[in-house]
C-alpha cells in the first residue's frame, strides 16, 4: 500500500520509452532462442537437476559448521584416591603449560567438582581471531599437544561446535562394551586426521566387594537388609534422617558415626563387624559373606537402561565430520561389534537426522500448499507446475559456491536453500503470472512470453542484485565469528546468481510446453471434473440398466 501511494506523489513521467539495455535485448534474444527449441531447453534443465542432486551427495555433510568461540576448554581428571591437593598441582601444571602460549588472553580454573575432588576444568580464554593468525581447532590441537606428558592425569577437551567427534557405543554387557570401546579408541588413533581420541570409561578404583551367602545367612536367620545396614553404618554411617543432631545455639550440627579411614581400609576389621540375627544375638560378617578385594568404576553411565561409552576424538582443520564418521564407520572393530553392543546415534547426530526427516515433511508441505495457492488464482493446473518445477533451478548454484569455498552442508546451509526456493517461486511467478495476463488480454502466446521476459527481467534482476549485496557482509564474515553464518550467505549468493538465469530461460519454455499441454487436455478435465454430479450419474446409470431390461424378449 506504501509504495505506490509514495510512486504516485513522488515520481514524474518523462514521456517517451526508455532506451532498451542492451543486455536486456540480448536476453529477449535468448528466451527467442529458448522458445524455438522448447525441448531441448526442458532437457537441458532436466540435466540440471541431475546435477543438483550428484553435487549433493559429494559435499560433505555436518550439523552446524565449526565455530570459533574463542574459549578453549580442558578437563583435567586424576585416578580414583587422589586428593584435592593432587587435583590442584594438576591444574596449575595444565595452567602453566597454558600460559605459555601467546594467542591466551586469560585462565580460569575450577578445581573439583561437587563431591568429586579428582576433577577440575581449565578454561583458556583466546585473543581475537585477527589478533590470533590461528584457528581455536588449530590451536587446541597444539595446547593438547604439550599437556600429553603430564603424569597420571587424563586430559580431555571440551566439545566444540563442530571440533570434536564423538561416537556412542552403548550394550548391556559391562566387559563386552568396555573391550569394544578399548579396540575403538585404539583403531581411532590410526584415522588421519583424527587426535586427542579419549573415552568416557570410568577409571576403575580399588574397593572391597562383599557377597552374601544366602543359605548360610539364612541359617543363621540374617538377612540381606541387616547385612548392608552393618556395613553402611560402619563405613558410611547412618542415613542423614536417622543422625543424631548436636543443637547449637543457631544450628544443628548431624553427628555421623564410622569406623576411622584407617580401620575401613583392613579386611579383618570389615570381616568382624557384628551383623544381627532374627534371635537378637550377632554374628562375624565373614560368617555369612565371602569379603575381598577388588575394582569398579568411580561412575556409570546409561543410555534406554543400557550401559553407555563415549570414544570422542578432535578433528583437524579441513576435515568435516561426515568424512571422518565415514572412516570410522569403515573400521573392523565398527563393522563386527561384539553381540549385545550397538552403536546408537545421539547429540548432533540425531538431531541432523531428526532436521532432515523435518525438512522432508516441511519443504513438500510447503510446495503443496503454494501450488494450491496458484492453482486458485490462475484457475489452470499445468501452469502452476511449472512454478514448482522452476524449484529445483535453486540449490545448484549455492551447491557450487560451496564446493569452491569448500565449506560443508549443514543446518545454515538448509536454511539458506528454503530461502532460495521462496525468492526462485517468486520469480517464476512473475513471468508466468504477465504472460498469463498478456493472453487473455488477446497477444498470443509466443508473444506474450516474450514481453512478460521483457517487462519482468529488469526488477528480477535489481531484486537478485539487491539480495545479493544483502548477503556479502554475511558470506564474507566481516565481523565477529561467522562460522555460522557464511554458509547461508554463501549458498544464498551462489544460488541466487544462477537461479536467476536459469529461472530467466527455462521457465518461459517450460511455460509454453505446459500451456500447449493444457489447451489439449484441459478441455476435457473441466468437462469432467465441472459437468459431473454424483445423483444425476446414478439415475442415468438406473436408467440405462431399465432400458437394457426392457428391451429382453419375453419369453
Amino acid at each position: 500500500m506504501l509504495t505506490p501511494a509514495m510512486a504516485a506523489k513522488m515520481l514524474k513521467a518523462h514521456g517517451g520509452e526508455a532506451p532498451q539495455p542492451r543486455a536486456l535485448q540480448q536476453y529477449v534474444a535468448w528466451v527467442d532462442r529458448c522458445l524455438r527449441h522448447r525441448w531441448r531447453t526442458l532437457g537441458g534443465a532436466t540435466l540440471i537437476f541431475i546435477v543438483t542432486i550428484g553435487l549433493g551427495g559429494l559435499l560433505p555433510t555436518e550439523f552446524t559448521p565449526r565455530g570459533d568461540a574463542g574459549l578453549v576448554q580442558f578437563t583435567v581428571e586424576l585416578t580414583p584416591g587422589s586428593t584435592l591437593q593432587d587435583t590442584r598441582a594438576a591444574a596449575e601444571a595444565v595452567r602453566t603449560r597454558l600460559a605459555r602460549f601467546r594467542e591466551v588472553a586469560g585462565i580460569y580454573t575450577i578445581v573439583g567438582d561437587g563431591n568429586n575432588v579428582r576433577t577440575a576444568t581449565v578454561s583458556a580464554q583466546l585473543v581475537p581471531l585477527k589478533q590470533r593468525g590461528m584457528a581455536q581447532t588449530e590451536l587446541q590441537r597444539a595446547m593438547v599437544g604439550t599437556l600429553g606428558d603430564i603424569p597420571g592425569v587424563r586430559i580431555t577437551t571440551q566439545a566444540q561446535t563442530g571440533s570434536k567427534l564423538q561416537v556412542s557405543l552403548v550394550g548391556d554387557d559391562s566387559g563386552q562394551l568396555g573391550l569394544a570401546a578399548e579396540a575403538l579408541a585404539r583403531d581411532l588413533a590410526t584415522i588421519p586426521g583424527l587426535g586427542s581420541v579419549t573415552s568416557s570409561a570410568s577409571l576403575l578404583q580399588p574397593e572391597i566387594v562383599i557377597r552374601p551367602q544366602p543359605e548360610r545367612a539364612a541359617e543363621l536367620g540374617v538377612t540381606t537388609e541387616a547385612i548392608s545396614t552393618a556395613v553402611r553404618f560402619a563405613t558410611s554411617g547412618d542415613v542423614d534422617i536417622g543422625l543424631a543432631k548436636l543443637n547449637l545455639p543457631d544450628r544443628q550440627v548431624p553427628i555421623r558415626v564410622r569406623l576411622a579411614e584407617s580401620a575401613r581400609r583392613e579386611l579383618a576389621n570389615i570381616a568382624n563387624l557384628p551383623v544381627p540375627t532374627a534371635s537378637g544375638g550377632a554374628v562375624p560378617l565373614s560368617r555369612v559373606a565371602e569379603i575381598s578385594y577388588g575394582s569398579g568404576p568411580t561412575s556409570i553411565q546409561r543410555y534406554n537402561q543400557e550401559r553407555r561409552i563415549f570414544v570422542g576424538a578432535d578433528l583437524a582443520p579441513g576435515i568435516v565430520k561426515s568424512e571422518a564418521t565415514q572412516a570410522i564407520y569403515e573400521l573392523p572393530v565398527m563393522k563386527n561389534l561384539p553381540r549385545g553392543v550397538s552403536n546408537a546415534p545421539f547429540g548432533q547426530d540425531e538431531w541432523q537426522q531428526e532436521m532432515l526427516r523435518n525438512l522432508l515433511i516441511a519443504v513438500p508441505t510447503g510446495i503443496l500448499l503454494v501450488f494450491a495457492v496458484l492453482v486458485l488464482l490462475y484457475h489452470r493446473i499445468i501452469s502452476p507446475l511449472v512454478n514448482m518445477g522452476s524449484l529445483f533451478l535453486a540449490p545448484l548454484g549455492g551447491f557450487v559456491a560451496l564446493l569452491v569455498t569448500g565449506q560443508s552442508l549443514s543446518m545454515p546451509v538448509f536454511i539458506g536453500v528454503l530461502m532460495l526456493l521462496g525468492i526462485v517461486a517468486k520469480n517464476s511467478i512473475l513471468l508466468i503470472d504477465f504472460a498469463i495476463e498478456e493472453m487473455a488480454q488477446g497477444a498470443n502466446k509466443f508473444d506474450a512470453i516474450i514481453e512478460a521476459g521483457h517487462k519482468r527481467a529488469q526488477p528480477i534482476v535489481m531484486t537478485t542484485v539487491a539480495m545479493t549485496a544483502g548477503m556479502i557482509p554475511t558470506a564474507f564474515s566481516l565481523n565477529g565469528d561467522g562460522a555460522w553464518r557464511a554458509p547461508m550467505g554463501t549458498t544464498v549468493i551462489g544460488g541466487l546468481l544462477l537461479s536467476t538465469f536459469l529461472t530467466l530461460l527455462i521457465v518461459p519454455a517450460a511455460f509454453s510446453l505446459a500451456d500447449g499441454l493444457e489447451k489439449r487436455i484441459g478441455p476435457k478435465l473441466r468437462k469432467s471434473l465441472l459437468t459431473f454430479e454424483p445423483h444425476h450419474a446414478e439415475a442415468e446409470r438406473r436408467s440405462r440398466k431399465e432400458d437394457s431390461e426392457s428391451a429382453e424378449p419375453a419369453e
